[in-house]
């Protein structure tokens, strides 16, 4: 029966009771606990004995971790003497070294304290050193060409690398501001002596005998001035700050087509079907040139338009329909650059000076928002999307 009962972990013998002999075997530390185990044993158990080696839990990670060998320990961690009757008795020894720190835990558990630790510590100086990206991305964005300078916090904790990303931000940030009031001034200037000459010009033009070519040069000198406002606008658009207040689109926009129609534009409103009401967060003047651009650019090539409003997820979106040719090829893109006409001839009769798409599409993209050229099936389509505000 005891050889069937023993394993690789556990040996049985049945010994006399004579045999009871046990010592401390070196340097392990042994005691007995017979009245501990007799709560559960009973009566019959005569003696344990425990090889269970103390150990430094620190110390034999550190060993641990400079790759020191350490000595086997007992594979005879538990011996228990049971008497089965006044002559013999059942000795039961486990064969599995069991060792435990003074704590009574198992000795990796000081291994992997000082991992957790040194995880923990390693998260911390990754989160201090993260900590001033995020900041620097979010003042990145405030940065305005034509506004108030930026002021790059200072992060006493932060690496070199990061104090030289901070003070290459604010030399970034200079150069911008240097080279956007250099070329306001280069354009305010040129603006200002074109129209002196200009105003010149048309007083000396007012003298002329023909009325005819009078009438003609003076209408050359005043598209001049308009296309240099024009021109300035353009340069001007997404730079400087917003006055920005919350706008019903509904009722906005009702009034501007009103406007238009009492100026003799041939621009009608398509009248919503829901009852949401649509807001946005825009500058009304910058918002009301974009509309007018809009028209004009739609009547100039398609005699009449149609003015509608829709929300689609987070955005308001205008869309502006013409009956002309519409956006044709992958090129109609180009239309949202500076001085670029779909009309080739150049002819100021049949088109603008290029300007007025890209005005628009400069004072959207600083609302947040976005022009996007297309085609409805009688001719072209110019829609505004503008983010919605949502109280």
């Amino acid at each position: 029966m005891l050889t069937a009962l023993r394993s690789p972990f556990l040996d049985l013998d049945i010994l006399p009771r004579h045999a009871l002999l046990f010592d401390a075997q070196g340097r392990y530390y042994s005691r007995t606990n017979v009245y501990s185990y007799s709560a559960e044993l009973g009566n019959g158990l005569l003696h344990v004995e425990e090889n269970l080696p103390w150990v430094n839990p620190f110390r034999n990670a550190f060993d641990w971790l400079a790759g020191e060998e350490k000595s086997a320990y007992p594979s005879n961690a538990l011996t228990f003497w049971l008497g089965l009757d006044a002559q013999y008795m059942l000795v039961a020894r486990s064969l599995v070294p069991i060792v435990v720190t003074p704590f009574g835990l198992p000795t990796g558990t000081a291994a992997g304290i000082i991992g957790a630790g040194l995880a923990l510590i390693t998260i911390l100086i990754f989160h201090r050193e993260v900590l001033p990206l995020k900041k620097f991305a979010a003042l990145v964005e405030k940065i305005d060409p034509a506004g108030e300078t930026i002021e790059f916090p200072k992060f006493r904790s932060a690496t070199s690398e990061i104090r030289s990303l901070r003070n290459a931000f604010l030399r970034l940030q200079s150069r911008l501001q240097t080279l956007t009031r250099t070329r306001m001034a280069l354009i305010g200037g040129i603006q200002h002596d074109i129209r002196s000459f200009a105003t010149r010009l048309r007083l000396r033009l007012e003298a002329l005998p023909d009325e005819l070519e009078r009438e003609r040069a003076i209408a050359d000198i005043n598209d001049m001035i308009v296309l240099l406002d024009d021109a300035l606008l353009a340069a001007q658009a997404g730079f400087g700050s917003l006055d920005q207040q919350i706008v019903d689109v509904d009722e906005w926009l009702g009034g501007e087509v009103r406007d238009l129609q009492s100026v003799g534009f041939q621009v009608r409103l398509e009248s919503r079907t829901e009852s949401e009401a649509i807001q946005v967060l825009a500058d009304r003047v910058a918002l009301r040139r974009v509309l007018v651009n809009l028209v004009e650019n739609a009547i100039k090539y398609g005699v009449k338009c149609r003015v509608s409003l829709a929300r689609e997820e987070d955005f308001a979106v205008i869309t502006v329909d013409d009956w002309g040719p519409g956006f044709n090829g992958p090129s109609a893109g180009l239309l949202l650059e500076p001085f670029v006409r779909a009309e080739i001839s150049r002819a100021r009769t049949t088109g603008g000076a290029g300007l007025g798409l890209a005005i628009a599409s400069s004072l959207a993209e600083a609302h947040g928002g976005s022009i996007d050229l297309g085609n409805h099936p009688e001719g072209g389509r110019v829609s505004l999307r503008l983010p919605a505000f949502d109280e």
